[in-house]
């Protein structure tokens, strides 16, 4: 049986499971696996995958992936966009039926007619994922309901339990620690639960700069209460996205990018600030190559990580070859994972990029780290090469995993990133 051994298994692993970001917990036992074994299955019915080859000679090779329940469907549940012919992967519900491509000449984000197009029918079946797609100007009938409107406007909210821009206060329950461990081993719980989104802390105010605060895994908003508690509120108002943090990174940023998208379009949204602990700057940064290629992220005014792992977490790779059942999250913390090795793909051909402000600590905690970290995460992560090269700034503290969010000079060197880059956001 799967379970049989996995007292013994975790007992031997312990040491290096625990620098992992909780990523497994000698206390959890084996019921978390048996409930995370449950919900993996669970995922599995709700998200697809597909593998997307898009065969394609056109001058102009801007790809919009429309995901449809129907053909003549009057909204969308979703859109990828891929600049140049190359495989991208799309992830779908299992409700969306079709996937709609077409070659968007002139980079709308509008499907006009004499742009070439297809319709391919999803299957059902999740052997069956490798989708190679022929764009054509003529044959099927294009979705009318779809011509020359913007995809932004169209996107269908009702399929996902995921909150958008709702009220909120730290001390609800969806932010409390035991929330933030259902998000590591029950995910799809937390989501159906109505735990996750993107929630305003402030009433929204226009006259008002948003910042939107992304937590680690095993975390929750509250995590940045010490920080919040000092931003100028005369500035800013607070955002703060809650997710379950077992999830695929990937899913999340294309989560969060949907998210984005129509908060932009709701409150027409001009600039944007981020700022991301730990395994949120992953999700972060997955969510800015994205929107970069789909030409969105003209709103976001500046990127700020603290403490993230962008070389990945050595002890993910543990997770993955030890652990009776593979939390998703595990896969794509692993250093070579396909998910480390796309981040901030394509970034440097982007004018438009949004400043990145890299804050990394380094104060050792406790007697099992045996290499230079914040007690979590190791410098040498933290400080990845490619990470170094896209930021605009590199900032340390002598803090560990944790109490970085609590550092005094934190805020100060946040405030001043926030105006510098707020003024070139404006400028350009």
């Amino acid at each position: 049986m799967i379970y049989k051994n996995c007292i013994h298994i975790i007992a031997m692993k312990i040491a290096k499971m625990l620098l992992a970001v909780a990523l497994i917990s000698v206390v959890s036992g084996c019921a978390n696996f048996r409930d995370l074994a449950e919900e993996v299955d669970l995922l599995e019915q709700v998200y697809v995958e597909y593998q997307v080859n898009i065969n394609s000679e056109h001058q102009v090779e801007s790809f919009v992936l429309v995901l449809l329940q129907q053909v003549d469907a009057e909204t969308i549940d979703g859109y990828e966009v891929v600049i140049g012919n190359r495989k991208i992967t799309v992830t779908a519900d299992t409700l969306s039926k079709y996937l709609f491509t077409f070659n968007d000449i002139n980079h709308d984000l509008r499907f006009q007619v004499g742009e070439a197009f297809s319709i391919t029918p999803l299957t059902e079946n999740s052997d069956n994922t490798e989708l190679t797609i022929t764009l054509s100007e003529t044959g099927d009938i294009p979705p009318t309901a779809l011509i020359d409107r913007p995809l932004n406007n169209l996107v269908n909210v009702k399929i996902s339990p995921a909150k958008i821009g709702a009220k909120a206060v730290l001390n609800e329950e969806k932010f409390d620690r035991d929330t933030a461990k259902l998000g590591m081993w029950k995910p799809v719980t937390h989501l159906l639960e109505g735990n996750s989104g993107v929630f305003f802390l402030d009433k929204f105010d226009s006259d008002k700069t948003p910042i939107l605060f992304i937590h680690g895994m095993n975390g929750t908003a509250r995590d940045f209460a010490p920080l919040l508690d000092k931003i100028d509120k005369q500035k800013y108002q607070v955002w703060v996205m809650n997710y379950p943090s077992g999830l695929p990174l990937e899913l999340i940023a294309n989560g969060l990018n949907s998210l984005i998208k129509i908060i932009d379009y709701r409150y027409n949204v001009k600039t944007l600030h981020i700022v991301a602990h730990s395994m949120g700057g992953l999700v972060a940064q997955a969510y800015l190559d994205l929107c970069r290629n789909q030409l969105g992220c003209n709103d976001i005014a500046s990127f700020t990580s603290i403490s993230s792992p962008f070389g990945g977490v050595s002890s993910a790779q543990s997770g993955i070859d030890y652990a009776p059942v593979v939390m998703p999250a595990w896969r794509d913390l692993a250093p070579s994972s396909d998910f480390i090795g796309k981040l901030f793909s394509g970034s440097e051909l982007h004018s438009t990029t949004p400043p990145h402000l890299l804050i990394f600590g380094y104060k050792m905690n406790g007697i099992l780290n045996q290499e230079s970290s914040d007690g979590v995460i190791s410098l040498e992560s933290q400080l990845s090469n490619k990470a170094q090269q896209r930021s605009v700034k590199v900032f340390g503290l002598n803090e560990d995993h944790v109490s970085i969010l609590s550092n005094e000079q934190l805020i100060q060197t946040l405030e001043s990133f926030w105006q510098e880059s707020q003024q070139a956001h404006t400028e350009r």
